[in-house]
């Protein structure tokens, strides 16, 4: 039984405070709402994608945790076009190194946008861990 989904509900639910003000208390409701599921399909894409997560029969990734969450400023102008939300999300995990027989660190970083009602997600540069600010 796989426990990836698991560790990464456990993060959004133990992390979801992290950072600029984003908050996922009610996450169900209001400006965030969906936010988390759009992290679990970041979690799947990263699965899907990696060449890591494809070793040992699809087994190659464990241990994913959302290391911190933060609310990005959103301009007039984007607010003109839709966008009622912004985070920036950190994603950690191990991957398998075949080379070296062994699991190794990984991480990833993503912006999340909500246009319209509907999360849209795109690649950000790194964060700081601590306050989820670009570094």
């Amino acid at each position: 039984m796989s426990r990836f989904p698991t560790l990464v509900i456990a993060g959004l639910l133990a992390l979801g405070g992290c950072g600029q003000g984003a908050k996922t208390a009610g996450a169900a409701e209001g400006k965030y709402a969906g936010l988390d599921e759009a992290i679990l399909g970041w979690h799947a894409a990263i699965k899907s994608a990696e060449a890591a997560c494809k070793a040992k029969d699809g087994k190659g990734c464990q241990g994913f945790e959302v290391a911190c969450k933060g609310e990005r400023e959103i301009a007039p102008a984007e607010q003109a076009k839709g966008v009622s939300a912004r985070v920036v999300v950190a994603m950690s995990w191990e991957g398998w190194d075949a080379a070296r027989a062994e699991y190794r660190l990984s991480s990833g970083f993503a912006e999340f946008n909500k246009v319209n009602g509907a999360w849209t997600r795109a690649d950000a540069g790194p964060v700081n861990l601590s306050t989820c600010v670009a570094a």
